[in-house]
């Protein structure tokens, strides 16, 4: 690049550092409820009232976030082969498995309300899927278009120098085309699923 586009690579330093700064929170978050299942059944994790205790006191959520934040500086220090490449062979098929476990889950639940009508997942399964064009107008249409791309943007990572850092440890013998239609449909399917894990079980407990 012209040496006038160097600022670029400082804004792809601050937007992931900027990130960064919300998801040690929730990593911290997950570790806590990690925790919480880990010592005991889980029982007090499941409890009303259970994440405002933990969010608002004044010392436990930065302790869980402090060691997220070691834990990741050690995976980041060992490189990108040796440290997020091979923890990354193992954490990410298990949250898919995970993601997987609970979408099947969430088809299973049913609700009945107090006037005796039934809801079950399946039912918000066919809500998620099944596209409804009522009331669609082109700026609605717009709307959605601009959401459907800032997604796009945040899960490829768009302009967080990712791609970039990357690209540095692709080997020569890489097929770049055949790595980038893999990476779209491992991203939309892993997005599928999640979907299917969060909608048919908000519907079955609040409806549309």
């Amino acid at each position: 690049l012209h040496p006038q586009w160097k600022f670029l690579g400082y804004l792809t330093f601050l937007v992931p550092t900027l990130i960064m700064t919300y998801y040690s929170v929730i990593g911290g978050w997950i570790l806590k409820y990690i925790a919480a299942y880990l010592v005991s059944d889980g029982t007090a994790a499941a409890q009303d009232g259970y994440f405002t205790s933990f969010i608002t006191s004044s010392v436990s959520p930065i302790v869980f976030m402090l060691v997220f934040l070691a834990l990741t500086a050690w995976i980041v220090y060992r490189g990108v082969e040796k440290g997020i490449e091979q923890f990354s062979k193992i954490i990410m098929p298990g949250l898919i498995l995970l993601i997987l476990i609970i979408a099947i889950f969430s088809l299973t639940l049913t609700h009945t309300d107090t006037d005796g009508s039934v809801r079950t997942g399946l039912q918000g399964l066919a809500f998620y899927v099944k596209p409804d064009f009522s009331g669609l107008t082109v700026k609605r249409f717009l709307e959605i278009l601009l959401d459907a791309m800032s997604q796009l943007f945040f899960s490829l990572s768009v302009s967080m120098g990712i791609m970039i850092t990357y690209g540095s440890y692709v080997k020569d013998d890489v097929n770049l085309s055949q790595a980038t239609n893999q990476i779209e449909l491992f991203d939309t399917g892993v997005a599928f699923l999640s979907g299917m894990m969060i909608i048919p079980a908000v519907f079955v407990f609040l409806g549309t």
